[in-house]
C-alpha cells in the first residue's frame, strides 16, 4: 500500500511538471514571434510608402510628358 502512495506521489508530481515545459515554449515563440512583428512592421509601411510615392511619381511625370507632347503640336 505504502508503494502504491509513493508512486502516485512521484506521479502526481511528475505530470505536472512535464506539461508546464510546453506551455512556456509556446508562449516564448509566441512572444519571438510578436516582438519581430512590432519590429519588422515600420520597416514594411516605409517600403509601402516608398511604393506609392514612386507611383505617384511616376503618374506625374507621365501626365508631364502628355502635357508637354500636346503643348508642341
Amino acid at each position: 500500500m505504502r508503494r502504491d502512495r509513493l508512486l502516485a506521489l512521484i506521479l502526481a508530481a511528475a505530470l505536472p511538471a512535464c506539461y508546464g515545459c510546453d506551455p512556456k515554449k509556446d508562449t516564448v515563440s509566441q512572444g519571438r514571434e510578436a516582438f519581430k512583428e512590432v519590429v519588422t512592421q515600420p520597416f514594411n509601411a516605409l517600403e509601402g510608402a516608398k511604393d506609392s510615392l514612386k507611383q505617384s511619381e511616376d503618374k506625374n511625370k507621365a501626365a508631364l510628358e502628355e502635357i508637354e507632347k500636346e503643348l508642341k503640336q
